[in-house]
């Protein structure tokens, strides 16, 4: 009853006219609006012919404007849809659909303006996920404008970042009516320097147009600030400019966008429609240094293949299958003691042969515990990541999964923050522009609405506490952050000069490569860790043990693509909390999120959810 009430609710016609469908004037369509989008179809068919009627679904949709004729004495005012729609049943790419709709019925233009403005706004603020109620559809008003700061690298990878803002990012950004300033970085470390002393107050959020590098400086550089525990939230959206894009594919990939052919153009649509959402990072200690990672810590032929192939930057993503190949065909093997704090019952090979079970009577999770006036908790379990507390548990799964680009969010409950979208439509200042010469942008045999989204929203159960839902469950481990200015918290980290704790596991052995990975993909058409989400909590750390042939190791890094190589049994996957790596091997590399740090012991603990990614999950 209930799933038919919401199903009349989103199918109810909000707004209903008779628009023409520039250019073609005398051509009248009747035209409804939903909350899940627009229909419309030709009322000068011929009464044989079967209605045929065209759609246009919000979750497509990224922008809308209105616009006046050309022409001085023509007093027709239009409101132009830009919505980018898979093309073709494989929903491979989407492509730019324009749809601008005009109406003269009043003799003065400022008349009709109102009217497209009421469906301007309308149009807006449901692809916008703002919930529009029939009773609002007369005041419904344009979201407050937005300010974001776009940091480009012009240097990184082959060096196309500016060039592909202004291509194709920009014009994306004008369709949904962003706000953007520009700075381009000019040196290392310019963008960390930024952050430090940036006002976040008069920002909406940071747009970086570059690779995983940039992004890595302005973590650390919010990190490093007096109140980091309030500019780690401070959002952060990401396009790819660089050979990596790791975080970029991670995106696409949670988000079910493509990255193939124009992952630019997917990955634009996505920082538009997103929401913001927490996202994991790993605080790093090595004997001289404390740093925070979003992505991996590499050492090993990974580290080794990263670095290496710096010199062949200019080709892009090329250059890490070039490496791959020569660094297979002349094999390095490297020696490590590798300790780590697991989740749950881990298999682990003893003696680099014969497999042992290490069993924990409960799964672990560190939490901490956040006292500013949002008041959340971010917790760390196998499976779980996610501001709030939860609703249900379905037979001990613990899983918490929300859909894509949703067109409604009436139903979302949170105590705290909500994910929202911070790219929210300006007000326009100006209440009209001039229409310039141009095809329509209609496309016939448009799909109806393109594929239904689900709203498979995160429930959370406001009238429970963590420890209701998770009593006996899980061993616990809790940081409080009381002020901003507090230190972070690394409860489960001993100093690196001390024995871990004995409630973790140690191996030492001779490996090929040692891999803590926190999101999917490691690079481009690297899906190194596909059940991996932006905020699940734990640390994938992956082996592979000196003995595997080269043949099997040209496989695992073949089915990077796929992520069929976690099938591998020279393949060893541990889910932890924490982790610590000794080199007992005098020379190698070490790499965190694709930069080189000083070879020698490290050791890494979750901090869940303590950033804030503009993304879908």
């Amino acid at each position: 009853m209930t799933e038919q009430i919401n199903m009349e609710n989103k199918t109810q016609v909000l707004l209903e006219g008779c628009f023409f469908l520039f250019p073609l004037r005398l051509t009248k369509y009747d035209v409804k609006l939903t909350k899940q989008g627009i229909t419309f179809y030709e009322l000068q068919q011929k009464k044989n012919d079967l209605k045929t009627e065209k759609s246009i679904h919000f979750g497509d949709v990224v922008g809308c404007r209105c616009k006046k004729g050309k022409s001085e004495n023509d007093p027709s005012a239009y409101f132009s849809i830009f919505s980018y729609q898979f093309k073709g049943k494989s929903k491979r790419k989407r492509s730019k659909y324009k749809f601008s709709f005009g109406l003269c019925d009043y003799q003065d233009f400022e008349d009709n303006l109102k009217v497209c403005q009421k469906w301007r706004n309308v149009i807006v603020c449901l692809s916008r996920n703002i919930v529009v109620n029939s009773n609002e559809v007369e005041f419904c008003m344009l979201p407050p404008s937005p300010t974001v700061l776009v940091l480009i690298n012009p240097h990184s990878g082959p060096g196309k970042a500016q060039q592909i803002f202004e291509s194709t990012v920009k014009p994306m950004l004008d369709d949904a009516d962003i706000v953007y300033k520009v700075l381009i970085t000019e040196y290392a470390g310019h963008a960390s320097e930024v952050v430090k002393t940036l006002k976040l107050e008069d920002w909406s959020g940071l747009v970086i147009v570059s690779g995983d590098g940039l992004i890595y400086e302005v973590i650390n550089g919010l990190m490093s600030r007096k109140d980091w525990a309030k500019a780690i939230k401070f959002p952060i959206g990401c396009l790819p400019g660089g050979s990596g894009n790791a975080l970029c594919c991670s995106i696409n990939y949670l988000a079910g966008e493509p990255m193939d052919p124009d992952m630019v153009l997917h990955s634009t649509f996505v920082l538009i429609k997103h929401r913001i959402l927490p996202i994991d990072l790993v605080l790093l200690q090595t004997p001289t240094d404390q740093i925070y990672s979003f992505l991996s810590v590499a050492w090993g032929i990974i580290a080794d293949i990263d670095y290496e192939s710096e010199k062949l930057r200019s080709i892009g993503s090329t250059r890490f299958t070039l490496y791959t190949i020569m660094r297979i065909l002349k094999l390095r093997t490297y020696r490590a003691r590798i300790s780590f704090l697991p989740v749950s019952d881990q298999k682990l090979k003893e003696n680099g042969k014969s497999s042992k079970t290490v069993k924990f009577p409960r799964p672990r999770r560190y939490t901490i515990f956040s006292n500013d006036s949002n008041q959340e908790a971010l917790n760390s379990v196998y499976n779980v990541g996610c501001v709030g507390k939860f609703k249900s548990l379905d037979e001990g799964d613990l899983r918490i999964r929300s859909q894509s680009m949703p067109t409604n969010m009436s139903n979302y409950m949170t105590q705290g923050e909500i994910p929202t979208n911070s790219l929210t439509a300006k007000s326009e200042n100006k209440l009209y522009e001039e229409n310039e010469d141009e095809d329509s942008g209609h496309h016939s045999g448009d799909e109806a609405l393109n594929g239904d989204v689900e709203n498979g929203l995160v429930d959370f159960n406001l009238n429970s506490t963590t420890n209701e839902v998770f009593e006996d469950s899980v061993d616990e481990t809790i940081s409080m952050i009381t002020d901003s200015a507090d230190p972070v918290p690394s409860p489960l980290l001993s100093p690196l000069d001390k024995d871990v704790p004995n409630t973790w596991t140690t191996v030492e052995d001779d490996f090929i490569t040692a891999l803590a990975i926190y999101l999917p993909y490691l690079g481009p058409d690297n899906l190194v860790s596909p059940d991996s989400k932006l905020n699940d909590g734990c640390i994938n750390l992956m082996l592979v043990r000196k003995g595997v042939s080269k043949n099997e190791l040209m496989n695992i890094f073949l089915q990077f693509t796929s992520g069929e190589h976690i099938n591998s049994p020279a393949f060893e996957v541990i889910k932890c909390l924490a982790f610590r790596l000794v080199p007992l091997t005098e020379k190698g590399n070490i790499m965190v999120d694709g930069e080189r740090i000083d070879y020698g012991p490290i050791q890494g603990q979750i901090l869940p959810g303590l950033a804030r990614i503009m993304a879908i999950q």
